[in-house]
């Protein structure tokens, strides 16, 4: 039995694993799904496929493996060699990113075809990130440190106020805070509710109000 995680897996795999008799339980989220679908479409059309995202991630490869040798990540040093490009963002990625990946693209090509799947849910995150780090003294940011939406949310939070990217209760260190009168909270997307909690019964527990 085999689980297939949120972000998604190259269809080489998926069919290895089926060839092979594996039972397959797909996780994949429904958004991820979508890009998926829409970057076959686009090969299928015949658009020259443009992934804007972080090419180590394993959305992203994912997504790739759907548009086959028919595919190249964005960059802003790419060279861009077809006049008629698809574009699909990761599906946590950035919108103020992805908007200038497409202005910086719209100046190259010919005809472009765009389909937005990022996660509003994402976008709504880090709206609401802001609001939070604007009122705190500090910040902490609770996820996985191999999660790419909330190491994002941890550089901009940083960016403001001491900011620190932790996964459990277990790592805070009550120095952090020896200066801060308030303390905000924020995570990633795949951060399960339970890990907040017990982020905010800690603090609350050693920094009594």
């Amino acid at each position: 039995k085999v689980i297939i995680r949120s972000h998604g897996v190259h269809p080489r795999i998926l069919a290895r694993l089926r060839r092979h008799g594996f039972e397959i339980i797909d996780a994949t989220c429904p958004r991820v799904r979508r890009a998926q679908r829409y970057v076959h479409k686009l090969t299928k059309e015949g658009y020259h496929v443009v992934i804007v995202g972080e090419k180590d991630h394993p959305e992203v490869k994912g997504l790739m493996g759907y548009a086959g040798k028919n595919a190249e990540i964005y960059s802003e040093q790419m060279k861009i060699k077809k006049r008629k490009i698809g574009v699909v963002p990761q599906t946590t990625l950035d919108l103020g990113h992805f908007n200038s990946a497409i202005a910086h693209l719209m100046e190259r090509v010919i005809e472009m075809k765009i389909y937005n799947t990022i996660c509003m849910a994402t976008v709504l995150r880090i709206n609401e990130a802001v609001r939070i780090v604007n009122k705190a003294d500090a910040m902490l940011i609770v996820g996985g440190k191999n999660s790419a939406n909330t190491a994002r949310l941890y550089q901009l939070c940083k960016e403001h106020k001491p900011s620190y990217h932790i996964e459990s209760a277990e790592e805070i260190t009550v120095d952090w805070f020896k200066d801060a009168k308030s303390i905000g909270v924020t995570a990633g997307a795949s951060t399960p509710k339970e890990q907040v909690d017990e982020v905010i019964k800690f603090l609350k527990k050693k920094f009594p109000r």
